[in-house]
């Protein structure tokens, strides 16, 4: 048995457990081992206990998927290498057509880089590349071929996918552009657009002789709400309503988009979302899809609640983050996309504080912890008696395994409505003899206002452990 306790305020912590040196002597009964003291004091509730004999499946990865924003400057080396680290499966970017087809094809982003080469560097960063292709409604000084529509508009969306594709082979997954119910589009006129979209990636596929797993998949622009879940779930069934009368044979839904900005007091409901979409896909006889839930966060633009500061908010966020992406991913959500690698105007959304070097914000140590979880990649039993039937609480995911020992991640999230300073006790019980044949080596790291907070300390550009303990695996 390990123990660990602190104080736990706007907090997420990782405990790593690693083998030492290797003795070939026989193995000794499982210890009790001391408290590993992380700044707390006194006496500590159990509030966390990790059953490290009971396997549960892989484990969820909070780090797979991301978001570019377009508000955010091109990268520099470092951080680079930070996001090839974290074995990205899919990063989200931008293409918008209107402007395409105004200015070009290599046209600036809103922070002033250039569109082929921030494709470029995230190509090197994922094993895949999914565009959101928005801003397929004309304007009188931005007009688009076919005023936006029919066949004149459906070659043009082709010629952009056939040219990007083919310069960025990475690019996998296309949106019908972003969050139309948000603005303002009814599902039917939405619909007639999302028409043209799969005839030209049907045609671009075509034109590249694309087929099988090796086509570029299409899905909706991601629905979203600003008030419930229940109300993205509305128009997605009017949607779907819509493409199930569709009688084109070559209609295509090869996955399901959402962003997830709602219930900042309830993340649990989430653990119902690919249930629910699920659900609606089959009451109009659509066969399941996988849900990318592609935008997420504790709210929408740059909203914070009344009694937050920015300060508050750099460690609150990362903690709401893990809080919502683990209901998520518990209900079975395919991928969750985090929620922006650097955003230009609204900081506590960048994971990046400083993009040239690659120093990490709060949130950007959450997907570090992450990897360190999906690492180990089976996960073990957690359990919490601080967790409401909301979500709301302390919370914990472990993993263990792939000759990596073992990791803990905890965190708090209560929204508005904390209590300040919770001393909490972690207890790690059964871990087996196997896989500790040596020194047990403890590094516990905390992130909160004053520990690795670059937003708080300029001085903390790495992570540094708060607790670095070897123990005798035969000590008591």
């Amino acid at each position: 048995m390990i123990t660990f306790k602190k104080n736990l305020v706007w907090i997420f912590a990782l405990a790593v457990i690693g083998a030492g040196c290797v003795k070939n002597s026989p193995q000794p009964t499982i210890p009790a081992m001391p408290i590993l003291s992380g700044g707390g004091s006194g006496t500590a509730t159990s509030v966390v206990t990790v059953d490290a004999g009971v396997s549960q499946g892989n484990v969820m990865r909070f780090e797979q998927s991301n978001v570019h924003s377009t508000t955010a400057a091109l990268p520099g080396e470092p951080t680079r290498s930070w996001l090839q680290s974290l074995n990205h499966k899919t990063i989200r970017t931008w293409l918008a057509l209107r402007t395409i087809n105004n200015e070009g094809q290599n046209y600036k982003y809103d922070s002033g880089a250039n569109v082929e080469p921030s494709l470029a560097f995230y190509s090197t960063c994922a094993d895949s590349l999914l565009i959101a292709l928005t801003a397929y409604n004309p304007t009188t000084s931005l007009p688009l071929p076919g005023n936006g529509k029919g066949t004149l508009f459906q070659n043009f969306i082709k010629q952009q996918i056939v040219y990007y594709k083919t310069k960025y082979p990475k690019i996998k997954y296309i949106q019908a552009g972003n969050e139309p119910d948000y603005n303002g589009e009814t599902a039917a006129s939405y619909y007639e657009v999302y028409k043209d979209y799969y005839k030209a990636v049907n045609a671009a596929n075509a034109e590249l002789g694309l087929a099988g797993n090796n086509t570029i998949r299409l899905s909706n622009g991601a629905f979203t709400s600003t008030t419930t879940f229940s109300a993205l779930v509305d128009y997605t069934n009017q949607f779907l309503a819509l493409y199930a009368a569709d009688t084109d044979p070559g209609k295509r839904l090869d996955f399901f988009s959402m962003n997830c900005y709602t219930e900042q007091n309830n993340p649990k409901i989430f653990e119902t979302a690919k249930a629910q979409i699920t659900a609606a896909l089959a009451s109009k006889g659509i066969t399941p899809r996988q849900v990318f839930v592609t935008e997420y966060g504790l709210s929408g633009g740059n909203f914070i609640p009344a009694a937050w500061t920015q300060s508050i908010t750099m460690s609150a966020w990362p903690a709401a983050q893990l809080a919502k992406a683990f209901y998520l991913y518990e209900g079975g959500a395919d991928r969750v996309f985090n929620w922006a690698i650097a955003h230009g105007d609204i900081l506590h959304k960048s994971e990046i504080a400083d993009l040239a070097n690659g120093y990490p914000n709060p949130y950007g140590y959450a997907l570090m912890f992450g990897k360190e979880i999906s690492d180990r990649i089976t996960r073990i039993k957690t359990t919490s008696t601080k967790l409401t039937d909301k979500g709301l609480g302390i919370n914990a995911v472990a993993s263990m395994g792939n000759g990596k020992g073992m990791a803990v991640l905890v965190w708090n999230y209560n929204y508005t409505n904390f209590t300040p300073d919770q001393e909490i006790k972690v207890q790690i019980n059964n871990i087996p003899q196997s896989l500790f044949t040596g020194k047990m080596n403890a590094k516990v790291y905390y992130v909160d206002s004053k520990t690795n907070n670059i937003y708080n300390d300029p001085n903390a550009k790495a992570l540094t452990a708060s607790v670095t303990t070897a123990y005798d695996y035969s000590s008591s």
